[in-house]
């Protein structure tokens, strides 16, 4: 997993969510020394996959699942 600094798709998927109104309809947490965590966001008809390796981003999947329980695995 990828350290603290800055991530990009944390950036794009967090803008996507509670600035441009994107719906989280999946998140998967990566397994094994090379996981990555992925989510699925929706807007409409659009769908659109973020994945990365970097632990903010994972700590950031985790409270999804958290605040969203019936968000499919």
């Amino acid at each position: 997993m990828a350290g603290w600094g800055d991530d990009p798709e944390l950036e794009e998927l967090r803008h996507l969510i509670y600035e441009d109104g994107w719906e989280p309809v999946r998140a998967t947490i990566g397994t094994g020394p090379q996981a990555a965590d992925t989510v699925v966001v929706r807007k409409g008809d659009e769908t659109k996959s973020i994945t990365s390796d970097h632990i903010a981003f994972h700590r950031f999947v985790e409270g999804l699942r958290e605040d969203n329980p019936n968000l499919p695995l």
